[in-house]
């Protein structure tokens, strides 16, 4: 007798993953057939062959180059040790699962009452994120693990699982520089991640003193710093945030003065993190930093490309759900699934080429002033329950 209206509970998440396994079938599917078009492998399976060798993995290559700490050629290994095709298929499906697992999580810890995740809403999250991770999983960057790795350290702090959240953090830094902004805001804003990260971090320093010769190690530790301050510089033609935006619409600021924004506007964004954890329940202000680091890395990143926006697909979307119960918020809720689904527009060549480089930021641009609402916004304490139960570790 209750077979039946389990089944139709529990239809909005089949179709949810159903939906998921589509875009992973969809996207392999032209993996199989262009294997070399739209893709990063060969410059991580290059990396990771030469790092093995003992041979320098780092070039000043802007377009093809290999822009990451040691430790992400040490951790794509696996994935270069079977034939190409199987790789190709098998770091899709690690992150794309990960991607997956995140907004899992995110649906439970932020949009879900009572900590008890709903079908529907699952579906909807879905629908709304994962178009804007397209483009990553096509190119199979490491931006979409990380956009899940962001995730799931506040969907962790939320639940006041340091240990976990702190984990989730440095694998992030292992795998892609750019993960600094959320170590750095999470660990200025939440004081019991500080001892966790310190012993986290020096474990991932040694990491890749696991190679055959320590020697080379630590020479390549200086040729990343090399590298990377030389990709800090970023290059304007090709990139999306915000200075890219100004530029497309004629107006190229001074490096002085992208340096200058960029410093004082993490001053604010940690400003706001702070206030964010004054103001707001610790569901709540574990999902707004997560969304901080997002926006910041989009807008203030000189090296944001547009299959980096895939950091704030998942926070767009979610506060699009969470909004869209609130009758005074719907165009609010609207406009935010406008702008999640707008994400995926370097998915389609056409609309690609008539948004690169100034759409996205302006996306960004458009999430901020809503995020900072959100933050200081009067609203009834109808989820203080969640927090409540977060409050153990266990549950």
């Amino acid at each position: 007798m209750t077979t039946l209206p389990q089944q139709k509970k529990s239809w909005p998440r089949w179709a949810a993953w159903g939906f998921l396994l589509l875009i992973f079938l969809v996207i392999n599917a032209d993996v199989v057939r262009r294997p070399l078009k739209h893709t990063t492998m060969p410059t991580y399976r290059t990396a990771s062959t030469n790092w093995w060798a003992g041979h320098d993995p780092y070039s000043l290559d802007p377009h093809s180059g290999f822009l990451y700490f040691p430790q992400a050629a040490f951790l794509f290994t696996p994935f270069n040790a079977v034939p190409d095709w199987a790789g190709d298929i098998l770091w899709r499906a690690a992150t794309f699962g990960l991607f997956a697992y995140a907004l899992v999580r995110l649906n439970a810890f932020f949009l879900s009452t009572n900590r008890k995740p709903a079908g529907k809403t699952f579906l909807v999250l879905s629908l709304l994120a994962v178009p804007g991770a397209f483009a990553s999983l096509r190119n199979a960057q490491f931006d979409l693990p990380l956009a899940a790795l962001i995730v799931l350290t506040a969907a962790e702090i939320a639940s006041a699982r340091w240990t976990a959240a702190t984990v989730w953090l440095c694998l992030a830094i292992a795998l892609k520089p750019l993960a600094i902004v959320p170590m750095l805001l999470f660990g200025a804003l939440y004081r019991k991640l500080i001892p966790r990260m310190v012993v986290g971090v020096l474990i991932v320093l040694a990491l890749p003193f696991l190679h055959w010769n320590p020697a080379f190690v630590a020479h390549e530790y200086h040729r990343c710093y090399e590298t990377l301050l030389w990709a800090s510089k970023g290059d304007e033609p090709k990139y999306s945030d915000l200075a890219a935006l100004l530029s497309r619409f004629g107006y190229d600021a001074p490096e002085l003065l992208k340096t200058s924004a960029r410093v004082l506007f993490a001053l604010i964004y940690l400003g706001l993190g702070a206030m964010a954890l004054r103001r707001l329940n610790r569901i709540e202000a574990a999902w707004a930093v997560g969304a901080l680091s997002a926006d910041y890395l989009m807008l203030f990143n000189p090296r944001t490309e547009t299959c980096s926006y895939v950091f704030l697909g998942p926070f767009v979307a979610s506060l699009a759900f969470f909004y869209a119960h609130q009758p005074a918020r719907k165009w609010l809720s609207f406009g935010l699934g406008f702008a999640a689904l707008g994400l995926a527009c370097d998915a389609i060549p056409v609309v690609h080429g008539l948004t690169d480089r100034w759409f996205k930021p302006l996306l960004a641009l458009f999430f901020l002033p809503i995020l900072i609402q959100f933050i200081f916004e009067k609203r009834s304490r109808d989820i203080l329950s969640r927090e409540a139960s977060s409050l153990n570790p266990s549950s």
